[in-house]
């Protein structure tokens, strides 16, 4: 009995989504596509068009609040990954604890970079590393220099406001 076409569609369904949701998105090499990994993917794109991109390395000499990224001439890798949570958290119903921001360094870079990291293995980026793909792909040849859960970063604005008045 001959095969029938039809196992292909998902994939094909797949490929499409990629490419509207935003083109060059990475996906894994070892890991299927899932619905989970496809709205990530999605959620990802449409947040990297949301803001407008950085022209320098860093635009942001703090991390923004929500409520403040509305009001920014230019996003840097901070803005698109405090975006990303707050849309994982209120859009789509994700658990703060299952959301980490993540900083990278090394080269090719030139400064440190932030990414978000969902469930220890999804990195969901704004620069040309990758755009969504797993934790050890992403960080391949660079050091990770910190991961902080989403529910910290409040206490850290504090922290760094004090310091800086000082």
């Amino acid at each position: 009995m001959p095969s029938s076409p039809r196992p292909a569609i998902p994939l094909l369904a797949l490929a499409a989504l990629l490419l509207a949701a935003g083109g060059c998105q990475t996906l894994p090499d070892s890991a299927p596509p899932t619905a989970e990994l496809a709205a990530l993917i999605e959620i990802n794109a449409a947040v990297n068009r949301q803001g407008r991109p950085c022209p320098t390395d860093a635009c942001l000499e703090n991390w923004p609040d929500v409520a403040d990224l509305e009001r920014l001439d230019h996003w840097d890798c901070k803005a698109y990954v405090v975006a990303k949570a707050d849309r994982l958290i209120r859009q789509h119903g994700y658990d703060p604890a299952r959301l980490e921001y993540l900083l990278i360094e090394g080269p090719p870079l030139r400064v440190a970079h932030a990414a978000l990291l969902v469930d220890g293995i999804w990195v969901l980026d704004s620069g040309p590393r990758c755009q969504v793909c797993e934790l050890e792909r992403f960080t391949a040849g660079l050091r990770v220099t910190g991961r902080l859960p989403v529910t910290e970063l409040p206490y850290l604005r504090q922290a760094l406001r004090v310091t800086k008045r000082r």
